[in-house]
């Protein structure tokens, strides 16, 4: 069995927090602004924040880490330089960042923490893969695309509402269902479909997402469609 921590949860119980505890861990919330000695005491120090938050923690716990005392972050924005002031005392810097479920993308100042943090996130039963820090953008931008899919469901929804008797009953199904599939087959049925939108958000939205959709599969067909409403056709 993998020795047991404990583990200082910065600024107190977040998911992973939670997760390493009913790995077997032991975790102990700290609050650095009254007390951040108390990090003295614990194995690994856990920063749960935005990357500011972070910064600013490792800040005022520059002069209380230790040599290979570890240190883990769950920001995306940025990797293990967010905890430079406390890599000066050769802490260990870590972090990882949950995409969804159980998946994680991890960096490490140095090959030690790469490991560490590997060992850290298998023993919740996730799986970790490492990145460079110069492709976080990136990644950042996909999980923003993802969290717009809710977007337009929301408004895919809204429609169902108006159109459909008593569908507020089911909505809460609709948003958790599977995604729905395409009906356009034609430009006719887009300009169908594009004539029965309402809002003119809905309907910019409706043309954009066509528009990317065209370029991917290569549809010239739709590419031409959505040149013609651009020009107000």
């Amino acid at each position: 069995m993998a020795p047991r921590l404990l583990v200082g949860a910065i600024p107190g119980h977040s998911q992973l927090a939670l997760d390493m505890e009913r790995a077997g861990h032991t975790v102990r919330p700290i609050d650095i602004n009254t007390d951040p000695g108390a990090i003295a005491h614990v194995d690994l120090v856990l920063i749960d924040g935005s990357a500011n938050d972070i910064r600013a923690a490792a800040e005022i716990l520059a002069d209380y880490a230790r040599p290979q005392q570890m240190f883990l972050h769950t920001a995306l924005e940025e990797g293990p330089q967010l905890l430079d002031d406390v890599e000066t005392s050769q802490a260990i810097t870590m972090c990882a960042h949950n995409l969804f479920d159980n998946i994680w993308v991890t960096s490490a100042a140095d090959e030690l923490g790469e490991t560490v943090v590997g060992l850290l996130i298998a023993e919740i039963g996730g799986t970790s893969m490492r990145i460079d820090d110069t492709v976080r953008p990136t990644i950042a931008a996909a999980q923003e695309l993802r969290a717009l899919e809710a977007t337009v469901r929301d408004d895919a929804l809204e429609l169902l509402i108006d159109t459909v008797p008593a569908f507020e009953a089911v909505a809460e199904k609709f948003i958790e269902a599977a995604s729905g599939r395409r009906y356009a087959k034609s430009v006719n049925d887009l300009d169908r479909m594009l004539d029965a939108l309402p809002e003119p958000g809905v309907r910019r939205l409706f043309v954009d997402l066509q528009r990317r959709r065209g370029e991917m599969e290569q549809d010239t067909d739709t590419e031409l469609w959505v040149i013609q409403k651009y020009e107000g056709r």
